[in-house]
């Protein structure tokens, strides 16, 4: 809901002599009004954005104000943010840790491959440089921080297990 000048008397109350009907000599009307606004891209969660002019009706048929609009961003599930980095955790089993392998990783722009590299230990961060958000009111885009995680498997079959063993007794020597 807002306020508007009254558009039967522009805002002086009175038509021509008498206190308009519509407005009953206020100048101003409430009305219900639907506005598109612009969100520009990383803008941070709780900011206000001012929409000059857009605000309640000045009196006496003055400008009206400016708006200001709160913004409440949604998280991505995907995602943990950091001003404009964004931080992805990534499973990866002890044979890509040991091996190292390559894999697509989400960004805000779709799918980058990561190279995850041999000999990687259970959380080490790596960093896709420009995969974050664009920053707020700025040039660039932050990074994306994928961090690794090692997932130890709870059921091996035979042969896996049979595998296992033999990579100990190997790493003993």
């Amino acid at each position: 809901m807002t306020i508007t000048t009254c558009p039967k008397c522009n805002g002086r109350g009175q038509w021509p002599e008498r206190p308009c009907a519509r407005c009953s000599g206020r100048g101003r009307v409430e009305e219900q009004r639907t506005i598109a606004v612009e969100i520009p891209a990383g803008v941070p969660d709780g900011v206000q954005l001012r929409i000059p002019g857009r605000g309640l009706a000045g009196d006496a048929g003055a400008p009206a104000g400016d708006l200001y609009v709160g913004v409440r961003v949604r998280p991505d599930p995907r995602f943990a943010r950091d001003g404009e980095d964004l931080l992805l955790e990534l499973p990866i089993s002890l044979a890509d840790a040991a091996l190292g392998t390559e894999v697509d990783v989400p960004t805000m722009d779709g799918a980058s491959r990561l190279k995850i590299p041999a000999g990687v230990q259970s959380q080490t961060v790596l960093r896709l440089r420009g995969k974050g958000l664009p920053r707020f009111q700025g040039h660039g885009r932050g990074d994306l921080l994928v961090r690794v995680n090692l997932v130890t498997p709870t059921r091996l079959s035979a042969e896996e297990r049979r595998l296992l063993e033999e990579l100990r007794r190997l790493r003993r020597v």
